[in-house]
């Protein structure tokens, strides 16, 4: 096997949609565009053998202190479907000899299936890209999905189309970076820099809807499509509004957007992982970074996915505990 460079948007785009499942945006060339706008240096690799791509990678670099160099492969590898174990642990370790050639310490990657062991030791670590989501099938009618919401959800949405909202599908960046402070402060999460969110909503993926009342924002979703699958990426909404429901009728035109695009499925990206128990219930931690906002997604409905996580190919032992101390330490300070 070798690595080769992709410089076709075509071919890249294509072979993900072709061989993947609810088709990965951060595996998508547009989203690669971003992470070069931002300035991070990106490549796009296909491990070849006889001439056939076996499996993608699309990677970023990142730098740290003392030569600490990795490479993130988000909601990645994509792998061809049907390969046997020595055909993924041959990928794998050809992946990582890439890597150590580029000096870096360890890959981290994203896989969608459980991965075999290999040379290099693998280390799961925290998520970065939530590992448990909910997806809906857009192929049901509108009655359909709604029937198959909670009813307090169904109830939430005809209440905030009773309060002569206003909903408008457009890009307006302070609109939703004003909700989005508003959020994190309350929520107590942090942000990503304003740059970042610009050139996100900047892209031709990205689809923006906002619910506003008398004049005032309220609410704002920001959306991605790629391949078959429409995610609710980002979401905002002003508290103090909150008995107008917005939020739930922002997420339902959102679902409907996705519909009269034609796209498949619907992804609700990111709850806290957990099971339902015998009354049907889902049962998670309470404590989860994603617990204030899960309840509010699985009431949509939705099929429950769960992926491995993520994960550290480690490429050099000695740094990479390393960087695991250097971590710590920019945590703390």
């Amino acid at each position: 096997m070798q690595i080769v460079k992709c410089e076709n948007q075509g071919q890249w785009d294509g072979w993900i949609v072709k061989n993947s499942a609810h088709h990965q945006f951060p595996q998508s060339w547009q989203w690669g565009e971003i992470l070069i706008s931002e300035g991070k240096k990106v490549e796009r690799l296909f491990v070849m053998e006889n001439n056939q791509p076996m499996a993608l990678a699309q990677v970023f670099y990142a730098m740290f202190p003392l030569g600490i160099k990795y490479a993130f492969c988000q909601e990645g590898p994509i792998f061809n479907p049907g390969l046997k174990e020595e055909e993924l642990k041959v990928i794998l370790h050809n992946l990582a000899e890439y890597f150590k050639i580029q000096n870096c310490i360890f890959f981290r990657l994203e896989p969608s299936l459980s991965l075999p062991i290999v040379k290099y030791k693998m280390r799961s670590t925290i998520d970065v890209t939530p590992c448990a989501t909910t997806i809906l099938d857009l192929s049901k009618t509108e009655d359909q999905l709604l029937t198959s919401m909670h009813q307090k959800t169904r109830y939430n949405i005809n209440l905030a189309q009773k309060k002569n909202l206003i909903i408008k599908q457009e890009k307006n960046f302070e609109v939703f970076f004003k909700l989005m402070n508003e959020t994190a402060k309350r929520d107590g999460f942090t942000l990503h820099g304003r740059s970042h969110y610009e050139k996100v909503l900047n892209s031709d993926l990205i689809k923006q809807i906002n619910v506003y009342v008398g004049g005032q924002s309220i609410s704002a979703g920001v959306f991605i499509g790629f391949g078959d699958t429409l995610t609710y990426l980002y979401g905002a909404s002003n508290y103090t509004e909150r008995a107008l429901m917005a939020p739930y009728l922002m997420q339902w035109e959102g679902i409907k957007l996705g519909k009269s695009l034609g796209y498949k499925f619907y992804d609700f990206y990111g709850i806290a992982p957990g099971k339902k128990n015998e009354q049907g219930e889902y049962i998670y931690n309470n404590k989860h970074q994603y617990a204030g906002i899960t309840r509010f997604k699985i009431c949509f409905g939705g099929q429950y996915l769960e992926l491995p996580g993520t994960f550290d190919l480690i490429i050099n032992p000695n740094k990479y505990w390393l960087y695991k101390i250097l971590r710590v330490v920019r945590r703390i300070f």
